[in-house]
């Protein structure tokens, strides 16, 4: 097909497809690819994985074949990736493609990969955009044992004697905000200055291997964090392991504390990446008509071959990680797919359990178990769209059209025409028929201090927010479990003055 043939305007727009699963994003991106001549590149962070095409719903290989698909099919399932590694390789290739006068087209599955390319929200300085973190990494969390007197010592020394020689430092790049993971890059030649930061590392000797890591508790881990960053300590519930540990590395990575850094992020993280050069379409169908399109979409999956699909991948690749009869891991890289945890339990049975009645009965239940869970993944997308595009309060928004897929046999006039028209109107600075979404935010969230952080002892929860909290400690179960505490304590006491008695 014919490129569409436009003025091209002198900043080619970055044309950005979101929307919940299961809304027609691939279909969209693949016609609108077609009319500009160009290519796309998936924000999708579980479609980066070779394999499990049916139930991650990629790209077909005619659509590929039609388009050339980027960041599609190019990892190993036991390779780590992050939200930095995509930013990296997606604005490599933004850039590679408007120098040729083509428009990118970005279809997002992951909101997060998305922001991570609209917004200066990470750390910049990256030079080997192709380079994975974690394997750079060697997955090892490891700090040197310092003291009280190997500070003063080491301060001593350095105030004294002349240096002869820069010592290298490790890059503040490739630090990610409070969303995804993230690896750290240790050097074992490299000495970190810790005397630089605001905070010292006290007494005690930290040392943490992500393989070995399970001997330590939370409480542990969080006491190191206390030793390196007590201000995002505070603000991290000790039972939030995952950005504890992300906090450390932080430090260990770039020898600054991960507190500054987000400060330091944050005058940046609502800028645009590329001003009045962005465009996102948001596809959306209304909720019970989708409802029924992601639970027939199961149904395509299993005709699709859905279950043997699983089967193979959890044989190759998944097996070897249960150990002691647990499950393994869920929440990270391709293992995080929809269909590994519904269907885990199934998944273990052998061939002879499978074809039990219990076995069969194991089955329904798993297929009910990713319908529902791939409808309440389809809300959280949109909820997150909302929150983090149109209801920020402290982020400039670019044009957000709305197009409605619910009827299907109107895709041409709803969607695709509607989406041509938005983008060849902005390439050519011609008037468009149609408006982006007015951008209404809640005067009472930017009185919110973003960076309170409170943390309830007698309900052990983390409250956000100074307001918050104040509520917080008015309501009604605070209270409750408050006099519960109280009365225990008491109980306790009078107890222990009993047997101190007799």
């Amino acid at each position: 097909m014919m490129a569409l043939r436009t003025v091209i305007s002198s900043k080619i727009p970055m044309v950005i497809i979101l929307g919940a699963t299961g809304t027609g994003k691939t279909k969209l991106s693949v016609e609108l690819a077609q009319k500009l001549g160009t290519e796309i590149i998936s924000a999708d962070s579980m479609q980066i994985y070779k394999g499990l095409d049916v139930v991650t719903a990629k790209a077909s290989r005619r659509e590929q074949e039609m388009v050339k698909h980027h960041l599609l099919d190019i990892l190993e399932p036991h390779n780590m990736f992050t939200v930095v590694d995509f930013r990296n390789r997606a604005l490599k290739i933004i850039d590679n493609l408007t120098e040729q006068g083509k428009v990118p087209i970005i279809v997002g599955g992951t909101n997060y990969y998305i922001e991570s390319i609209v917004y200066k929200i990470l750390v910049e300085d990256m030079n080997d955009s192709e380079a994975l973190l974690w394997d750079k990494s060697r997955r090892k969390r490891d700090l040197d044992d310092y003291s009280d007197d190997h500070d003063e010592v080491e301060t001593k020394k350095a105030a004294k004697e002349p240096t002869h020689e820069t010592t290298a430092k490790p890059s503040t790049s490739e630090i990610i905000d409070e969303t995804e993971n993230i690896s750290e890059k240790t050097n074992s030649d490299t000495c970190i200055d810790v005397t630089k930061n605001t905070q010292a590392v006290n007494k005690e000797k930290l040392k943490i291997d992500v393989d070995n890591e399970k001997k330590f508790t939370n409480e542990e881990i969080h006491t190191k964090l206390k030793a390196i960053d007590p201000v995002m300590a505070a603000r991290l519930h000790p039972n939030n392991r995952r950005k504890v540990l992300r906090s450390i590395e932080v430090w260990l990575k770039t020898g600054r504390l991960h507190s500054e850094i987000l400060a330091e992020q944050k005058l940046s993280e609502g800028q645009l990446r590329r001003p009045g050069a962005t465009v996102i379409l948001w596809l959306k169908c209304e909720q019970s008509i989708h409802d029924k399109r992601l639970n027939n979409r199961v149904d395509v999956m299993l005709q699709e071959g859905l279950i043997q699909e699983l089967l193979d991948f959890h044989a190759k690749h998944n097996m070897h990680r249960i150990k002691d009869g647990k499950p393994p891991d869920y929440t990270k890289g391709i293992f995080q797919t929809l269909g590994f945890k519904e269907f885990h339990d199934y998944l273990m049975l052998n061939e002879e359990q499978k074809d039990t009645e219990e076995g069969k009965k194991l089955l329904q239940e798993s297929i009910e178990n990713m319908k529902t869970s791939t409808r309440r993944y389809a809300r959280r997308q949109n909820k997150m769209i909302r929150g983090r595009f149109l209801e920020h309060p402290f982020r400039e928004v670019p044009p957000i059209y709305e197009l409605d897929t619910t009827d299907i046999t109107k895709w041409n006039e709803l969607v695709k025409n509607k989406a041509f028209h938005i983008v060849e109107s902005y390439l050519n600075g011609s008037p468009c028929d149609y408006k982006p979404i007015e951008v209404i935010i809640d005067e009472d969230k930017k009185k919110i201090d973003g960076n309170s952080r409170n943390y309830c002892d007698v309900c052990e929860r983390l409250i956000i927010g100074d307001k918050t909290y104040e509520i917080h400690l008015k309501s009604y179960k605070h209270m409750k479990i408050l006099k519960k505490k109280k009365k225990l304590e008491e109980r306790n006491k009078a107890r222990a003055e009993q047997q101190n008695f007799d």
